[in-house]
């Protein structure tokens, strides 16, 4: 059953983890939540893909029930699906799309590293964003280095692998590196970036980072190989537009 107008949410908060249908003006319909913390792994507190995933299933199959047992149908799609979730943070990838390095939030800082880079670059580098981040990985020298393929945040991680689309809203973006007038990545501090890399990165810094979006542009659909991430129970259909992921 299509409920006019809805939303299907996942947001994905410090300490909770949340499934919502919501109605047309945003309110919520229905819900599913379950308290989730991150773990420590190697001195860093994350949150892992076993968490994820898993987490995401479960409450789905239980939002799914609670819309069977009100509107007397399966969950089959909504009029958009959107993925929302803790802002800033830094996910590195290869490119058979596996995680590098344990998930780091923006609870923790790279602020020494974000200060010296912006007086590189002449621009506010955020301490808490990926490129923070990812500068830090650079002057440790870290092994994963060469393999670096994407980087992004924990919202526009599940995005991508529901979407296969590698985007961010544009206040999501400005949150790992500047943006111009235009809403783009600037162009000129990006080439900085990499001039100071000299080499040390795989890829220009702006062929690692998500794609800007601009409110109101779409940002995908729910791929056929995805549903089973979310629905095992195979109700959920393919091709439901997504917005592009947000920051809470």
């Amino acid at each position: 059953m299509y409920l006019e107008g809805s939303t299907l949410e996942i947001a994905l908060r410090r300490e909770e983890l949340r499934l919502s249908l919501l109605g047309k003006k945003g309110e919520r319909l229905l819900s599913a939540a379950a308290a989730w913390e991150p773990h420590e792994i190697d001195g860093v507190e994350t949150y892992t893909l076993l968490m994820i995933w898993p987490g995401i299933r479960a409450l789905f199959r239980e939002l799914g029930e609670a819309y069977r047992q009100e509107f007397g149908s399966a969950l089959e799609e909504a009029a958009s699906f959107a993925v929302r979730g803790m802002g800033g943070g830094y996910m590195p990838f290869d490119s058979r799309s596996t995680v590098l390095t344990a998930y780091r939030g923006a609870w923790d800082p790279a602020a020494e590293v974000a200060g010296e880079l912006s007086r590189a670059l002449g621009a506010e580098i955020p301490a808490g964003g990926a490129v923070a981040h990812l500068w830090q990985t650079v002057l440790d020298g870290e092994s994963y280095l060469p393999y670096v393929d994407y980087v992004t945040t924990l919202p526009g991680y599940v995005h991508w692998r529901l979407t296969g689309r590698r985007v961010l809203d544009r206040a999501g973006a400005a949150g790992l590196f500047p943006l111009d007038g235009e809403g783009r990545y600037d162009r000129h501090l990006a080439e900085k970036f990499d001039a100071l890399a000299a080499g040390r990165l795989p890829k220009p810094l702006l062929e690692l980072l998500p794609e800007p979006l601009a409110p109101g542009e779409g940002g995908g659909s729910l791929q056929r190989e995805a549903l089973r991430m979310l629905d095992p129970s195979g109700d959920l259909r393919e091709g439901v537009p997504f917005l592009a992921p947000e920051e809470l």
